[in-house]
């Protein structure tokens, strides 16, 4: 069946370890948009830290942000579907997690906040370069950050714990996990994640695709890491990268290259444009 729609996780897979877009995969996304095929950033990322050259691509009007927490229509950035956490899940988690000291990360309102304390935390443990980069230019930092949520009646969309000892993130990983109302993943070895139970990439594409007429069988999907797996499996072609983890390939159909060798160009080019 011919594909409608392509989504395509960024960090691991559209974006190279620079966290630029290769010359490339532009050119056959630009491709697969001109026969007509919407083309769907989905990522862990809240809006505010998508890569703007992602969002200017040829036909993207729509985006996965925040895990699927929220699809974005990009003509006005206003969210067509969202699956947030209710303010009781908000404040259990953010009670849970802030105490650890290290930095928490709380997407909402496509902005992300974390309390101004444990920031030199992180730092002090040499985080690669690009993530301090992003965190010191995209992040709203408050003084106490489960006041501050609550003050604002925010639900949150994700919880993100960006750069954690291997261990911590594992130990905090299970007792999360034990809590029904939540759902963890990691997009790093590095990285924890929490957004609701309910919600994934794979669940937003579906409301998306809904909305569009665009049946699963007419859908690819790209990934690399664990919050793509309900994503790689809703689509009818799901491709991992070649340097997915295990659990990523272990849900896809197809195996393409690596995001250092073009994978995401290499996947439009065999199965959309073929």
């Amino acid at each position: 069946m011919k594909i409608r729609l392509v989504a395509f996780d960024l960090d691991g897979t559209a974006l190279r370890e620079d966290k630029t877009v290769s010359p490339r995969t532009e050119a056959a996304v630009r491709e697969a948009s001109r026969r007509g095929c919407a083309v769907v950033p989905a990522s862990g990322r809240v809006l505010k830290t998508f890569p703007q050259r992602v969002l200017s691509l040829p036909g993207v009007r729509w985006c996965v942000t925040s895990n699927g927490a929220a699809v974005v229509d990009l003509k006005d950035r206003s969210p067509f579907y969202t699956n947030l956490m209710t303010r009781e899940q908000t404040d259990r988690i953010l009670a849970l997690l802030c105490p650890t000291g290290y930095l928490v990360e709380a997407y909402a309102m496509f902005d992300t906040y974390s309390d101004r304390e444990t920031l030199a935390g992180m730092l002090r443990m040499n985080p690669p370069a690009w993530l301090t980069s992003l965190t010191l230019k995209t992040q709203t930092f408050v003084d106490d950050l489960p006041g501050f949520i609550r003050a604002r009646r925010f639900c949150i969309e994700k919880i993100n714990m960006p750069y954690l000892p291997v261990e911590e993130r594992d130990r905090l990983a299970k007792k999360v996990g034990e809590m029904p109302d939540y759902s963890v993943c990691s997009s790093f070895d590095t990285n924890l994640e929490v957004n609701a139970a309910s919600c994934s990439k794979g669940e937003a594409l579906r409301r998306l695709c809904e909305k569009l007429g665009i049946a699963p069988e007419e859908v690819m999907a790209v990934g690399d890491s664990g919050n793509d797996v309900a994503m790689l499996r809703f689509a009818g072609l799901g491709v991992a990268m070649r340097n997915a983890s295990g659990e990523a390939l272990a849900a896809a159909d197809r195996v393409t290259a690596s995001n250092e060798e073009d994978g995401v160009a290499q996947a439009i080019e065999n199965w959309v444009l073929d």
